[in-house]
């Protein structure tokens, strides 16, 4: 009977030890699996991967990237390229194998360049950014150009829409958006103007050609 308990107990502790030193992860991102003593005294314990995405769009202005373009910042026009970026970052110290990116475009916007697939349909780019060491971070370009002007909403002369990102590695996420502004373009034509210099010009020339035709009156009448 003893044996029997002293067996219990010794594989009670195992399981402990096991679930302590093994497969521990701190509240606040710690992964306790791979500790390594510090010299001195302590442990150090690396973080875990943590995936961050970070969305911003260039100023048509500046050519300056920012987070969002409000409808009293500078605004695109029917026809315009809009460059976004999207920055993936691991946050922690360990390496994240895959995230996956899904970017949505809104509507008035239509898809021209970017990595990986895009679905004209649901209007969504999705792409895969491998082995992503700790504490590194990559960035993308995408670019969709303005819808012509008869798209737009005939009410409206200003249409301010989000574009949105999420990024996904295995149990993480992280999402984020970036808004822009387009206004439509209204081209009036200007009606040539007649100041001083151009009525100078033509009571000029009204004179030189009454001169001409006085001086060829009296010449006929003189043969």
């Amino acid at each position: 009977m003893k044996h029997i308990l002293r067996a219990v107990f010794f594989l009670t502790a195992l399981f402990v030890i096991y679930i302590t030193n093994v497969v521990k992860v701190s509240a606040d991102g710690i992964d306790q699996t791979n500790c390594v003593p510090v010299y001195g005294g302590g442990v150090s314990c690396p973080r875990i991967g943590q995936v961050l995405i970070n969305k911003t769009v260039r100023n048509p202005s500046t050519g300056v990237f920012v987070d969002n373009l409000g409808p009293s910042d500078p605004r695109y026009h029917p026809g315009n390229l809009v460059t976004f970026h999207l920055k993936v970052s691991n946050n922690g110290d360990q390496m994240l194998d895959k995230v996956t990116v899904t970017d949505k475009l809104p509507d008035f916007v239509d898809f021209t360049s970017g990595p990986g697939n895009y679905d004209n349909h649901s209007k969504t780019l999705t792409f895969d950014v491998l082995n992503l060491a700790g504490g590194t971070s990559q960035t993308f370009e995408i670019v969709a150009r303005v819808v012509h002007v008869a798209v737009l909403p005939a009410d409206k002369s200003i249409v301010c829409e989000v574009n949105t990102v999420d990024a996904v590695s295995s149990s993480q996420t992280d999402h984020d958006e970036s808004q822009f502004c387009i206004e439509k373009q209204m081209v009036v034509p200007s009606a040539p103007s007649a100041g001083p210099k151009e009525w100078m010009l033509t009571f000029a020339g009204l004179g030189t050609a009454l001169t001409i035709g006085l001086y060829f009156r009296k010449k006929s009448h003189l043969v």
